[in-house]
């Protein structure tokens, strides 16, 4: 059996249908929250404020990225048994016209980072500060302890979503920078 419909009826189903279509293939996809990318951090500054109040900052920077030249970081050097106020600040250098301070935004982000140490030789790993909303440790403010004269190396690595209720958090999540430094203890 044949239907015939008249023109006007097939002109207004087909615009029904053509209507349909357009809006659900133009309507917005919520579902799938935007991703929390990383950081790009290409400087690390330590800064050390010793006992008498005087601050003495150290680099680490690797302004064009993994894979390109070597990173280049300050030798520290430091007075031995003393223990030092250390702040850290990050920045993405990878445009000299336009620096971004990153330091603001891991503080505004605490729960999503958390800055890990590796000491050798003659320092302590520095002792966590500052903590997040929930009362977990940040590190972006710590405390280091130098032991007798003699050398040693600091590693800091700034890791992005890690798990900081696991028994070691520091192998968790994605590092955003990890910096090396060689340290004179005097």
């Amino acid at each position: 059996m044949i239907f015939n419909i008249s023109m006007p009826i097939r002109f207004l189903s087909l615009l029904v249908i053509a209507s349909a279509l357009l809006w659900t293939g133009c309507q917005k996809d919520d579902d799938t929250p935007p991703a929390d990318e990383p950081e790009l951090i290409t400087t690390v500054v330590l800064n050390f404020t010793g006992p008498d109040g005087n601050t003495s900052s150290f680099q680490f920077s690797d302004t064009d990225g993994l894979g390109g030249n070597p990173p280049v970081a300050d030798d520290i050097t430091l007075s031995a048994n003393t223990t030092y106020q250390l702040d850290i600040e990050f920045r993405d250098e990878s445009n000299a016209a336009n620096v971004k301070d990153i330091t603001a935004e891991v503080r505004e982000e605490a729960e999503e980072h958390l800055l890990c140490f590796a000491a050798t030789g003659v320092l302590d790993i520095p002792v966590t500060l500052d903590t997040d909303g929930n009362g977990a440790p940040l590190g972006l403010e710590t405390e280091l302890t130098t032991g007798q004269a003699g050398n040693a190396t600091l590693a800091i690595i700034l890791k992005h979503e890690p798990d900081k209720g696991a028994d070691n958090p520091c192998i968790t999540g994605e590092t955003d920078v990890q910096a090396e430094f060689e340290v004179a203890v005097q």
